[in-house]
């Protein structure tokens, strides 16, 4: 196709235009009108401004989870997420065999290269010095230029105990309480709340037993999340619909308001259930394994036995609102009551013995479980599950730029 344009008073005017189609030539005759008038002016918008994410074990799965971090789309952004991190006390050792900075002392190494900070950690932290701790990161984050901060609240509704029993479901809400309060202070205007911990609070789907972690329908569902409300920070059109084939948002809604997208497994490919891709040690050498982060009891326990086993026994208890009084590792005849009535509720026999049926029931995993049943008093240890590794490869750096393409 070949058009000679000229203005003539104003008036866009076609000559000696040809077009070619399939090798037929057609003329055009000459444009002689005025243009349309302007009815919409466009309007300069500015590029979504760059965030880095900053968070522990619960988030991590948006690393661990192949294929996640791919729903986080519509801003530039950073991940850096570490297992047993903390916000400002000294983080402890996580599962992938390292002790992570803090969230104070990852603002040191990423500076002023944001605009916005996202902070996802929490979950290793005690209520002791959590506002002095927010506070520390605030005013970190100050000098380095950041324009915004991100904060997330925590499950609370939740058997977790982070290392060092400094953290429980009765920290958690007390910590988003104080986050709360201060933010309403007025005197960190910058913060914004995104509230995490309700929106997820009844979806129990998408956690594994500690109701902490993530499964892998919960971690495409924390990033789709993320998009949204970070959409709806900037004032921008929602990046994905809330279910296939229906028209985004725009300007995206406040996800704190609308709640949890129903149809996240129809949005996104989400993969199999329970594989995670961690980087172990401080070479981050990458090994792809199953597993569920479910807590893994080894007997039958009963009036009169005691140990950590107990105490996990007692929390998920305490947090079916079938046991009141403390967790304290010691199956007394409170415990043997509360035992009874969950029995009751899941049409076992009311024994008061939690024996396998009833830990099954409670979603403990017992494929290691002692035989026979022991009524001993020997304390007894708590653990999670791993299992074979299946994928071992390497890479670099504790971080991930999105949007990017986690290890299959």
């Amino acid at each position: 196709m070949r058009v000679d344009l000229v203005f003539r008073r104003g008036v866009l005017v076609a000559v000696a235009a040809t077009l070619t189609i399939v090798g037929t030539v057609v003329a055009i005759g000459p444009i002689d009108r005025a243009a349309d008038p302007v009815t919409r002016r466009a309007v300069r918008v500015d590029p979504p401004e760059p965030a880095v994410v900053v968070g522990d074990s619960s988030i991590a799965a948006l690393r661990w989870v192949p294929g996640a971090a791919n729903a986080i789309v519509g801003f530039e952004h950073t991940l850096d997420l570490e297992s047993c991190r903390r916000l400002y006390a000294e983080s402890c050792i996580g599962r992938e065999g390292r002790k992570p900075p803090t969230v104070f002392a990852a603002l040191d190494f990423h500076a002023s290269k944001y605009h916005t900070l996202i902070v996802a950690t929490g979950y290793n932290d005690g209520t002791a010095g959590f506002a002095s701790s927010f506070d520390q990161v605030v005013t970190k984050a100050r000098t380095f230029g950041y324009q915004r901060i991100v904060w997330y609240t925590l499950r609370s509704a939740v058997d977790y105990v982070s290392p060092g029993q400094l953290g429980n479901h009765e920290t958690f809400a007390r910590n988003n309480a104080v986050l709360r309060d201060l933010v309403a202070s007025g005197r960190y205007p910058e913060v914004v709340i995104a509230d995490w911990g309700g929106y997820s609070a009844d979806e129990v789907d998408w956690y594994v037993t500690d109701g902490v972690h993530y499964r892998q329908l919960g971690a495409w569902a924390a990033a789709d999340y993320m998009t949204r409300k970070m959409a709806f920070i900037e004032g921008r059109a929602c990046p994905t619909p809330t279910r296939p084939g229906k028209a985004v948002a725009d300007p995206c809604p406040d996800p704190d308001v609308t709640g949890p997208v129903a149809e996240i497994a129809a949005l996104y490919d989400i993969g199999r259930d329970g594989v995670l891709c961690y980087e172990i040690g401080d070479l981050h050498r990458v090994e792809c394994r199953f597993d569920t982060h479910v807590i893994v009891l080894t007997r039958e326990l009963r009036l009169g036995d005691l140990g950590d086993d107990v105490e996990a026994l007692q929390v998920r208890l305490t947090r079916l609102q079938v046991k009141t009084d403390p967790a304290d590792g010691v199956f007394g005849p409170s415990t043997e009551v509360a035992v009874a009535e969950f029995q009751r509720s899941v049409a076992l026999v009311p024994t008061g013995i939690a024996d396998v049926a009833t830990l099954q029931a409670l979603g403990f995993d017992t494929s290691t479980f002692a035989s026979p049943p022991t009524t001993t008093t020997t304390p007894s240890t708590t653990t999670t599950t791993t299992t074979t590794t299946t994928t071992t490869t390497t890479t670099t750096g504790p971080m991930t730029t999105g949007p990017s393409t986690p290890v299959p």
